[in-house]
């Protein structure tokens, strides 16, 4: 695990399986020629522009102010009619003429909020800090009645057995009130069914914290981002924030060639295909076997150092499992199914 990194890296021999623009032709319309009104010279527009936009834009619901130069006029962007008619006054006080200014509601502009930003609620694929090191969240649950979000059981202070971790959203600089701890993380054990020897195994990369009093979570809420398709490596949250899961797909094999997603902090949205299901695969550079785990593959990039603890989910949004691995070259991923996470953690509601 790197410092700040902590997606476990497999490379293909860990793997333990046994086979293995067009030109336009529509006319375009003409550029809108350049309209000066003859009473008001360019530069003294200008001047009325530098006005209103020191003045202006330190009203309530104002937006911006430019100059437009295809007008020759002051344009200032407000929020609502209250907002206008601050501004109209304003530039009457000022000496700013009407004909030389347009006052256009518009909506506000906000910062683009990204999955490394703080998101609340919180939902799955978005970045969580612990320690010295980031992953991401991968699907809020309910256990016994206890708010609850999974991750990779390598996303704790220690791997396997519980020492209460304590995570951060986004930043613990960002943020240093903590959105939750870890409750649950089963032990990695030797001489266990399926397991290689001189390993310890698990049947899923998986561990559970308790949200802590006063954090907002969503159940059933995925992060999603703004991206036509996948694997564009957009961060951006969309105008919706998130995908509602379907339910939970509890195989343990799933199809060859079957579609599978993911959304997680370091490569967003990305899909492949599953290439081998229920391999057993060795966690390069430990002594760790992940027993009946699936892969996942594209030729482009699908997974990042962070990415480890995303939610992975099928094309009809139903809930399938967490990433916990890839590839050096990241078009390779692993995950661990929902059904081995709930033999190991328990049934869990997340939907």
């Amino acid at each position: 695990m790197s410092r700040l990194n902590p997606l476990r890296l497999i490379v293909p021999a860990a793997l333990v399986v046994l086979a293995a623009c067009q030109d336009t032709t529509t006319p375009l319309a003409p550029v809108a020629a350049r309209v000066t009104p003859s009473a008001y010279a360019p530069r003294q527009v200008q001047g009325w522009f530098d006005l209103m936009a020191r003045e202006g834009l330190a009203l309530p619901g104002t937006v911006l102010a430019d100059y437009d130069e295809t007008t020759n006029r002051v344009v200032v962007g407000v929020e609502h009619a209250a907002a206008a008619a601050s501004v109209r006054a304003l530039a009457a006080r000022l000496g700013v003429p009407a004909a030389a200014l347009v006052v256009r509601e518009m909506e506000p502009i906000r910062f683009a909020t990204t999955l490394r930003d703080r998101v609340d609620p919180r939902i799955g694929g978005i970045q969580i800090h612990f320690g010295n090191f980031l992953c991401s969240m991968g699907f809020n649950a309910v256990d016994g009645g206890q708010a609850s979000f999974v991750t990779a059981s390598h996303c704790t202070d220690k791997q396997g057995g519980v020492e209460g971790t304590v995570y951060y959203q986004p930043l613990q600089s960002v943020d240093a009130v903590s959105i939750g701890t870890e409750v649950e993380d089963p032990p990695y054990r030797r001489n266990i069914a399926g397991c290689p020897h001189g390993k310890k195994c698990r049947t899923s990369d998986a561990s559970r914290a308790a949200y802590n009093p006063g954090i907002t979570s969503a159940l059933g809420q995925i992060a999603q981002t703004d991206a036509a398709g996948p694997n564009t490596g957009s961060l951006v949250l969309s105008n919706n924030g998130s995908i509602t899961l379907t339910g939970a797909d509890l195989r343990d094999h799933f199809g060859i060639a079957e579609t599978m997603n993911k959304v997680g902090r370091t490569t967003g949205w990305t899909q492949g295909q599953v290439t081998m299901t229920c391999a057993t695969v060795n966690v390069s550079g430990t002594n760790i076997s992940q027993i009946c785990q699936t892969i996942v593959e594209n030729s482009v990039q699908i997974v990042g150092g962070g990415d480890s603890g995303s939610p992975v989910y099928t094309s009809s949004n139903a809930l399938a499992g967490i990433l916990w691995g890839g590839n050096s070259s990241g078009t390779l991923l692993v995950f661990s199914p929902l059904k081995n996470v709930q033999d190991e953690i328990g049934p869990l509601q997340v939907k």
